[in-house]
């Protein structure tokens, strides 16, 4: 698959750094995997709690399938459609990708939404109800978690739930103590809330005992290399951290010159799954 046009690239690096902690969700799509002529699925799941989710599942390039599926747990702007490129580029590398909107985003069920909210528990609900679907749906392939920001939350709040049906999460902008977020935008007169007490999230995402690879953003001064490296002292050798010069969610942009749109992150992916496979 080609490598997407400069403008988008920009367009797209605007997007990772503006879209921090308000969550944003845009009900209109931008952009489909049609766009890129990419064969996939359109699916309905539906939650336990009677919420809609749209899915889309990008089938893996076929001569180099890898038997692993990545679900997209996205930040808290947006919607799926604003990671087609990004699903399409791992897709052409072997990965089946597993995208979806949160209730109240894109074209999932309405949920009414306060934007100053951390996350909802309820995305958590979400994300469950697709690794519970998809697990079911491909039984002979291993399943992990791509999560970018919000999504990281979403993703350690779900663990407890989902340990037995993962094998490894991807976290690039990693938040480890929404209480330092809260207290990061209280200094900038922004007020941010939590859906629940920051306890039971320390306990969620402590209890991490899968492969994780997290990547920092040398930018980045809320979801921190230092805050990464506090969550790798107590989850120990699973935590593998790779630091990449950029702002936050840049990752895909990181060597973009040298490996195009992608190349670095692909990259990544394929080493630390290489290496959870020895």
């Amino acid at each position: 698959m080609r490598n997407p046009s400069i403008s988008i690239f920009f367009f797209l690096l605007m997007l990772s750094s503006n879209s921090v902690f308000a969550i944003n969700p845009d009900r209109e799509y931008i952009r489909t995997p049609d766009s890129v002529k990419w064969n996939y699925q359109q699916l309905d799941i539906h939650t336990p709690d009677g919420f809609r989710l749209n899915t889309w599942i990008y089938e893996a390039k076929p001569e180099n399938d890898k038997d692993t599926v990545l679900i997209l747990a996205y930040p808290d702007a947006g919607n799926m459609s604003y990671f087609v490129y990004h699903a399409a580029i791992l897709a052409n590398s072997g990965y089946t990708v597993v995208t979806f909107d949160y209730r109240g985003f894109g074209k999932s069920q309405d949920f009414e939404i306060q934007k100053e909210y951390l996350y909802y528990r309820e995305f958590a609900w979400d994300l469950e109800a697709v690794v519970d679907s998809i697990s079911n749906k491909m039984p002979n392939k291993k399943i992990g978690i791509w999560a970018m920001s919000m999504g990281t939350t979403i993703t350690s709040t779900a663990y407890p739930n989902i340990r037995s049906q993962i094998d490894f999460i991807i976290g690039e902008g990693f938040v480890t103590d929404p209480d330092a977020i809260v207290e990061f935008y209280k200094e900038k007169n922004k007020g941010i809330l939590l859906p629940e007490n920051s306890n039971e999230f320390k306990k969620s995402v402590e209890s991490i005992d899968c492969p994780l690879l997290i990547l920092t953003a040398s930018k980045d001064a809320v979801t921190t290399h230092d805050s990464a490296l506090k969550l790798q002292s107590k989850l120990g050798a699973n935590c593998q951290i790779i630091r990449y010069e950029g702002d936050h969610l840049t990752g895909f942009q990181v060597d973009y010159d040298k490996v195009g749109f992608g190349g670095w992150f692909v990259d990544q992916v394929d080493r630390f799954l290489g290496k959870a496979a020895a």
